[in-house]
C-alpha cells in the first residue's frame, strides 16, 4: 500500500509541540527522548528514498505495511533534527522510528 505524504501535509508540523500529529504519539516521542528510550534499527529497504519499508531490530525483520503520519522536529540544544514516522508492521504492531538528519541514523522509539 502506497500513501502519499507530502513534508508540507496537514498531519505534518515543524513545532515542538504535537500540533495536528496526534497527542499521543508526539508523547510517546517525547518520553521515549527523555528517558533514552530508544534503539538503533537497521534500516533495509525505503520507498521513494524517503519513507521506510523494512527494518532490522533486535535481528528480526520487520516489514511496514503502512505510514500512519511523518513529522520533523527541528534542532534543539544537542540534539540534531530528526523526522519521525509513526508505522504500522506485521501483525498490526504500531512503532515510531526516526531518522537522525544530520548522521543518517535511524532508531526506534520504545
Amino acid at each position: 500500500m502506497v500513501q502519499r505524504i507530502s513534508a508540507l501535509s496537514q498531519r505534518s508540523t515543524g513545532g515542538s509541540g504535537p500540533g495536528r500529529l496526534g497527542l499521543a504519539a508526539w508523547v510517546r516521542a517525547s518520553l521515549a527522548e527523555l528517558t533514552g528510550r530508544v534503539e538503533p534499527v537497521d534500516l533495509l529497504d525505503q520507498q521513494f528514498n524517503f519513507l521506510p519499508r523494512s527494518f532490522r531490530w533486535r535481528g528480526d525483520l520487520v516489514r511496514v505495511r503502512s505510514i500512519v503520519r511523518v513529522w520533523e522536529q527541528p534542532r534543539a540544544g544537542w540534539r540534531s533534527s530528526r523526522r519521525y514516522f509513526e508505522v504500522t508492521c506485521g501483525l498490526g504492531s504500531c512503532h515510531i522510528l526516526f531518522q537522525d538528519l544530520r548522521i543518517g541514523t535511524w532508531h526506534v522509539s520504545l
